[in-house]
C-alpha cells in the first residue's frame, strides 16, 4: 500500500508526540530519532504531493529543499525552519535508531554539543530539537492544504 502525503503529516505529528513520551522516559536516543523522523515525515509529505514517486534518501536539509515548504511559508518562517534544520542534522542522522544513549553522548561530545550546557548534555541537546522540531510541524502544518 502506497503512502499517502497525508499519511506522512499525520505520521510526522505521531514521530512528534513518539519523541515527547520517549524524552519523558529518559529515552533520549529513540526520542531524537524520532523528532527527526518527524521533520523528515512532514517534509515527505510535501513532496510526494508534488511527485508520488518519492525518492530521497534520509537528509533533512535535502529533504527540505526538495520539500519547496520555502514556497509557502513567509520567510520569517523559512529562516526558522532553514536555521532548524541545519541544527537538527547536526543531531539527527538515520541510524540514531541503531544507537544507544551512552553512543549518542560520545557522538555529541565529539561534535561539540556539550559546550555551554550544565548538566546532562544529551539531556538538553534532546529537548532542543524536539522543540525544533514542534516549530517545524507547527509552520508546516499550519500550512498543509489538502
Amino acid at each position: 500500500m502506497r503512502i499517502e502525503a497525508a499519511d506522512y503529516v499525520d505520521s510526522a505529528q505521531e514521530r512528534l508526540n513518539n519523541a515527547k513520551l520517549l524524552y519523558e522516559a529518559a529515552q533520549y536516543s529513540f526520542a531524537l530519532y524520532a523528532a527527526g523522523v518527524a521533520v523528515e515525515s512532514l517534509f515527505r509529505a510535501y513532496i510526494i504531493r508534488m511527485d508520488p514517486i518519492l525518492e530521497a534518501a534520509h537528509n533533512l536539509s535535502q529533504l527540505f529543499d526538495a520539500s519547496k515548504i520555502d514556497l509557502i511559508v513567509t520567510p520569517a518562517e523559512n529562516e526558522q525552519i532553514s536555521q532548524f534544520v541545519g541544527l537538527l542534522t547536526k543531531r539527527w542522522t538515520n541510524d540514531l535508531r541503531y544507537t544507544s544513549n551512552n553512543r549518542l553522548r560520545r557522538r555529541m561530545k565529539k561534535l561539540r554539543l556539550d559546550r555551554g550546557i550544565r548538566g546532562d548534555y544529551l539531556k538538553e541537546n534532546c529537548r532542543t530539537a524536539i522543540d525544533m522540531a514542534a516549530t517545524i510541524l507547527r509552520i508546516g502544518v499550519k500550512k498543509w492544504k489538502p
